[in-house]
C-alpha cells in the first residue's frame, strides 16, 4: 500500500515529526496516517489536560471524554503543522491502546513510520522504555526519528556505509532522499586502524593499508549502487574515526541522515545496532534508521 504512518502525541518533538512527514509525504505517493493513540493508564499529558478542562462538572474524565479530548489534541496538531501553502491530505486516527503496537501495525504495510524522539508521557517513558525506542527495536520498514529544533530541509542526505547489506540498502533509500530533495548525497565511511576494543595494539600496524582498504570499501559500496546514484551530486567521504561519531559530526549540515539498523559486528539477535541507536539520540538532523530488508 505504501504511504507513511506518524505518530503525534502533543509533544512538541512529535509536532517536528509531524511537520517532517507533511513536507515528505509532498515527495512520495500514498497516504499520510496521523496516529494518536491513548491508553487509560499512560494517556499522553496533553490529552489528559484537555479531558479535564472540557469536563465542567469536576468529576474525573470517563472514556469517552478522554477520546474526545484526544481528537482535538490530533486536529491542533495537525493544523499547527499544516502548511497553508502546500497542505497535504492525511487521514486522521484516534486508537486506545498500547502507542508503539499500535504504530507498528498502522505502518506494517507502509513505507515508512515517522516519530518524536522524545514524547510527552515522561513517568511511562521511564518504567517501559520510550515508544520511539520500542518501534525502533521491532519495527520492520524504515523509521525516521526526529527532534524540535531540526529543521534544515536544504542541507546535504548523508548516509554511512560499512559494506553490510543494510548499510547498501541504506545507500540505496539515501540516494532516493537526495534526488527527490534535489540535494547532495554525502557518502561516509568511517574506519579505525585497530580495533577500540584492544588499546596498545598499535605497535606493528600499518596504517596506510588500513586507509587503503577502506577507501576500496568505500569505492565498492559506491560500485555496487551506482545505478541508484546516477545523476546525483555525490560526496564521499573517508574518516578516521569511530562510526558513530563521525555520523554525527558530518549530520552538522545536513537535512537528513541515513543509517542500517545493523552494521558489520554485534549480536545479530539484536534489531537495532549502537551506531544507529547513537544517531538516533545524537545527530543534529532526523534520522531514517533502515532495514534491510525494507
Amino acid at each position: 500500500m505504501g504511504g507513511i504512518v506518524v505518530g503525534v502525541d502533543g509533544s512538541a518533538d512529535a509536532d517536528a515529526a509531524l511537520r517532517w512527514s507533511m513536507a515528505e509525504a509532498q515527495r512520495r505517493t500514498g497516504p499520510l496516517v496521523v496516529l494518536l493513540a491513548w491508553d487509560p493508564r499512560h494517556c499522553p499529558p496533553a490529552v489528559t489536560g484537555m479531558a479535564n478542562v472540557a469536563d465542567e462538572l469536576g468529576t474525573a474524565p470517563d472514556d469517552h471524554d478522554t477520546e474526545a479530548a484526544a481528537y482535538r489534541v490530533l486536529h491542533t496538531a495537525i493544523r499547527r503543522a499544516t502548511d497553508r501553502q502546500r497542505p497535504s491530505a492525511v487521514v486522521e486516527r484516534v486508537e486506545r491502546g498500547d502507542a508503539a503496537q499500535l504504530l507498528l501495525t498502522a505502518a506494517a504495510d507502509k513505507d515508512m513510520l515517522v516519530l518524536g524522539l522524545h514524547g510527552a508521557n515522561r513517568k511511562h517513558r521511564l518504567l517501559a522504555g520510550s515508544v520511539t525506542d520500542r518501534c525502533l527495536q521491532r519495527a520492520w520498514v524504515t523509521t525516521v526519528v526526529v527532534r524540535a529544533g531540526q529543521s534544515r530541509p536544504h542541507g546535504p542526505v548523508v548516509v554511512g556505509v560499512d559494506g553490510s547489506v543494510s548499510s547498501l540498502q541504506a545507500l540505496r533509500q539515501a540516494a532516493a532522499q537526495a534526488r527527490s530533495r534535489h540535494a547532495t548525497l554525502r557518502v561516509v565511511h568511517a574506519w579505525m586502524p585497530i580495533p577500540l576494543m584492544s588499546p596498545g595494539s598499535f605497535g606493528g600496524v600499518d596504517v596506510t593499508t588500513f586507509e587503503k582498504a577502506a577507501s576500496a570499501l568505500l569505492d565498492d559500496c559506491l560500485d555496487q549502487a551506482h545505478e541508484d546514484l546516477a545523476g546525483l551530486r555525490g560526496e564521499p567521504v573517508l574518516v578516521e574515526d569511530a562510526a558513530a561519531h563521525a555520523l554525527i559530526q558530518q549530520s552538522g549540515d545536513a537535512s537528513l541522515l541515513v543509517v542500517g539498523s545493523r552494521g558489520h559486528g554485534g549480536f545479530t539477535s539484536l534489531t537495532l545496532g549502537s551506531v544507529s541507536h547513537q544517531c538516533v539520540h545524537h545527530a543534529a538532523c532526523p534520522v531514517a534508521v533502515v532495514r534491510s530488508g525494507g
